[in-house]
């Protein structure tokens, strides 16, 4: 089947575990109709922008460029760090980067070199929408954003869309009135009125709500219950159309989510350390820092006396996770103790020479789901994050549907955010060539069954020890997870 039409739509943070009967009833029938891949991972790190990114072009960060939710890059902002969160932070460094910030070919773009087209619309932020369909305006194709017409485009489709569906909902916690809005949209504009070969629905709920209200909260309940409604309304206009053999649906989340526990103010910590520490792209401290669940570390002082140093003293903290450094061979990194970033697909010149991660937990955390983590960041106690190694953050949800797919089908094989562009490419009969991703062909009718390993990697840096754990199918490599032992 070469020329079958593709809706993906995004559950942002969902975690494949909340998918129950109770708070999702219509996703999990779905899921228990049609092909699941319960060892889909997304990318590191697991941050929204990375893996909005991802989906979009079938890469790693290191290969798309997107390397954190916020990183730093002195050509664009000497004085701090790239907010990817906002669109006009992504025009200047698009603007600065050699050939624009994303680095190889994304799904729009493949797309409209084939004569197809791609329709994105999104509740996301203002970056998180436009790097899922970041061409539109060159191209003259269709994104629709729920911050405004500067945001979207073509302008005349944004007017269009307001007269004949009012403007977007304000914000509110949970988010389920601008995502009932976004689905009117797709379901009574796009759908029928550009008929797009491929469709990007992305919801911002649950992530929004998991944030600040916590993972087992009443309102993030209310959420799963909204967002869900939103969904079997899709399900509802798929089942009836008319071609809708020749319609696919993927629904996938960009990452998973754990409980905060206690804040770990890195630069206050790293300063007492005594290493001299700012958070400045271009600052006059030996070491920048931008600080997450994963935090990222820039050497200015090129001295393997404080790189050594710098890993000695995060070994002997308790805060800290699994640390990665740039490598001379296929594990290990440069700074004895850290393995190499390349194993998490950070092998980028935009990448910081030391990534580390903060320490978790599986404890039970908000509302008895199991998963904790430190932090630093501005989110509320016990409010939901992402953005290191735990499992539960790696994990993401993957099903897809349609003719071509299996049905009732439980993939034994690891899976990734990375492969629904080059699994998409496929069913239009498209090639996927330089995606870091792979075609589902499990999950397909007339696919194979491919063979695939995991291995754990262990290291030791003194006291410390940590790991990692990749899964590879082919070349295609995924993170499972990592953090100290």
């Amino acid at each position: 089947m070469t020329d079958t039409r593709s809706l993906i739509v995004v559950f942002d943070g969902l975690r494949p575990d909340m998918v129950t009967p109770a708070l999702m009833p219509h996703l999990h029938a779905f899921q228990s109709a049609y092909s699941r891949f319960p060892k889909s991972r997304c990318v590191f790190p697991s941050e929204t922008r990375v893996n909005a990114a991802a989906l979009a072009t079938g890469c790693t960060a290191g290969r798309h460029g997107v390397v954190g939710n916020q990183f730093h890059a002195a050509a664009v902002f000497p004085d701090r760090w790239i907010r990817t969160s906002e669109r006009e932070d992504l025009l200047a460094a698009d603007a600065v980067f050699t050939g624009g910030l994303i680095q190889v070919p994304s799904l729009g773009e493949r797309l409209a070199a084939a004569g197809r087209t791609l329709a994105a619309v999104s509740t996301g932020s203002t970056g998180s929408g436009w790097l899922v369909h970041h061409r539109a305006e060159a191209l003259g194709q269709f994104r629709w954003s729920v911050h405004g017409p500067l945001h979207s485009t073509p302008a005349d489709a944004w007017a269009e869309i307001e007269r004949r569906f009012g403007p977007p909902p304000a914000t509110a916690t949970p988010q389920t009135p601008r995502i009932d809005h976004a689905t009117t949209i797709l379901l009574d504009y796009v759908l029928p009125t550009l008929d797009p070969d491929v469709a990007i629905l992305w919801f911002t709920d649950p992530d929004y709500t998991y944030h600040y209200r916590g993972i087992g909260s009443p309102e993030t309940v209310a959420a799963l219950l909204g967002v869900d409604a939103a969904f079997g309304r899709i399900i509802d206009a798929w089942q009836r159309a008319p071609d809708r053999d020749r319609r696919a649906i993927f629904v996938v989340s960009d990452h998973g989510h754990i409980t905060n526990r206690d804040r770990i103010d890195l630069a206050t910590a790293m300063t007492s350390g005594g290493f001299s520490v700012d958070t400045q792209a271009d600052g006059p401290a030996d070491l920048g820092l931008v600080p997450g669940s994963a935090a990222a570390l820039t050497l200015r002082r090129r001295d393997n006396g404080l790189s050594r140093a710098v890993v000695d003293w995060l070994a002997e903290q308790p805060w800290c996770g699994a640390l990665f450094s740039d490598g001379p061979d296929a594990t290990a990194g440069a700074i004895a103790g850290t393995h190499n970033r390349g194993l998490l697909g950070l092998g980028s010149g935009r990448t910081a020479d030391l990534v580390f991660t903060l320490a978790h937990d599986d404890a039970p955390g908000d509302g008895g789901w199991a998963g904790g983590g430190l932090h630093d960041s501005n989110l509320p106690p016990a409010g939901g994050n992402h953005g290191g190694l735990h499992p539960r953050e790696m994990n993401n949800m993957l099903l897809a549907a349609g003719a071509a797919f299996r049905t009732g089908f439980v993939s034994p094989c690891p899976a990734g955010i990375i492969d629904v562009t080059p699994t998409v490419l496929h069913l239009l009969g498209l090639s996927a060539t330089g995606c870091d991703g792979r075609v589902l062909s499990e999950a397909l009718i007339d696919g194979d069954m491919p063979v695939h390993e995991t291995r754990r990697l262990a290291m030791a840096a003194g006291r410390h020890a940590h790991h990692v754990t990749i899964s590879r199918v082919g070349t295609t490599q995924y993170v499972d997870g990592g953090g100290r032992d």
